[in-house]
């Protein structure tokens, strides 16, 4: 997929949050806007219908789990995992390296 390249303005005190902000979580500030875009202009999200849109919503804010979300899609947990990886949505995974020892 090919991507479009934008510039956009914001006031100072949003630049330098967004900096503060992109450091704390060890990303770039691109980052963190495209992030922010995708979560409020998800085209592909359209054709769901309304509960599934709340599932979504409720996963994404932390809400539900991503078994709920699965259960509520109509997918199995590694499907639901590919297809947010396909749309480009977090999936929230907490991982440490120390998880490898015990897997």
């Amino acid at each position: 997929m090919q991507s479009a390249t934008l510039h956009i303005k914001v006031k100072p005190e949003v630049a330098k949050g967004l900096k503060n902000l992109s450091r704390k979580r060890e990303t770039s500030v691109g980052e963190l806007v495209r992030r922010a875009v995708l979560s409020c202009y998800q085209l592909d999200l359209l054709d769901l219908n309304q509960s599934q849109k709340q599932a979504v919503s409720a996963f994404q804010g932390g809400y539900i789990s991503i078994g709920k979300l699965a259960e509520e899609m109509g997918m199995n947990v590694l499907d639901i995992r590919a297809w947010l990886d396909e749309h480009d949505l977090l999936q929230n995974n907490s991982f440490q390296e120390s998880d490898m020892e015990n897997a």
